[in-house]
């Protein structure tokens, strides 16, 4: 695996958001890997290692692609079902050890099993354990997703760490504004998206990641694996974007680890003021979810699609 370790740009100047060092400032990374399919001993491999290429780079946190352990590309439950493992499996452990050998948190992608109900799931981990999980909510007719269960938020999906409060959303949510904003809610300084964009995925990778930074001021790391799987080829592009919609750093088609200091001060800040006492958006403040109540009414048969 080839590593790549980016350096910070700097952010758009003027107003709150220039980028500037404080005390805020972490060191953000993307891993964008290749698949080996259904190997869960060889995915396990490569991202133990890039965890550990992750923090030797000094990186503070590490985002890894949707399914990077068990693979996504599916035909049929059976096949996703013989690489879904639990919470409980040695190999999260694993993942685990590597986070304390590297001092770094990560977010990992795999399908889930919890009884009979499969999933996928995205977890985050840091030195001292598990800290969070998310099962997609979104479920797209693709891959391992047209055998999945959607996730019923049974947990929180912003979690607490070392570097700050982590969100997750998985690939497919990043076409629903209200996941992202959830998160935001929520006090999320970064929203972590594993994801496996196919090659016409090109759009989302250009546009709609700087959208949602933007909408909702915080930074997006997006890790997308490079590469094919099982005839399905992949975009790369994995991406950090800044609260102010600029890409930090964009991968490309390579394979290894991104990574990028970000100040998180900008992700707390829900006011722009450009000219003090004359031009400010209070981005957040100036919400008005009393007029919003058709986004939370239950989809009519007649405008929801049938498969």
């Amino acid at each position: 695996m080839r590593h790549a370790n980016i350096g910070p740009e700097r952010s758009k100047k003027g107003g709150v958001l220039e980028l500037s060092r404080t005390d805020e400032a972490v060191r953000i990374a993307v891993a964008q890997l290749p698949s080996a399919g259904p190997k869960l001993d060889v995915n396990l491999g490569a991202t133990i290692d890039a965890i550990e290429l992750a923090g030797a780079a000094g990186n503070d946190l590490v985002v890894f692609p949707e399914c990077t352990l068990s693979g996504y590309m599916f035909a049929s439950r059976a096949e996703a079902e013989q690489v879904a493992i639990g919470l409980g499996d040695q190999r999260i452990e694993h993942l685990v050890r590597a986070c304390r050998r590297a001092s770094t948190v990560a977010v990992v992608g795999f399908l889930e099993t919890d009884g009979d109900a499969l999933y996928n799931c995205a977890v985050t981990l840091g030195p001292d354990g598990v800290l969070g999980t998310y099962r997609k909510q979104h479920l797209p007719y693709l891959g391992a997703d047209r055998f999945v269960e959607p996730g019923r938020g049974e947990a929180p999906r912003v979690v607490t760490t070392p570097i700050g409060r982590i969100g997750v959303m998985i690939c497919f949510d990043l076409r629903f504004p209200e996941s992202a904003r959830v998160l935001a809610l929520q006090g999320a300084d970064v929203i972590a998206m594993p994801t496996a964009w196919p090659q016409d995925a090109v759009f989302l990778a250009d546009h709609v990641t700087r959208v949602r930074a933007l909408e909702n001021l915080v930074y997006l790391a997006v890790a997308d694996r490079a590469g094919d799987e099982n005839g399905t080829a992949f975009l790369g592009q994995s991406q950090v974007v800044s609260p102010a919609g600029e890409v930090l750093i964009n991968a490309g088609n390579d394979h290894g680890v991104f990574g990028t200091e970000v100040d998180l001060a900008q992700a707390r800040r829900k006011k722009l003021v450009m000219i003090p006492g004359e031009y400010e958006l209070g981005i957040f403040a100036e919400r008005k979810p009393d007029q919003y109540t058709e986004i939370t009414r239950p989809v009519e048969s007649s405008t929801s699609e049938a498969r």
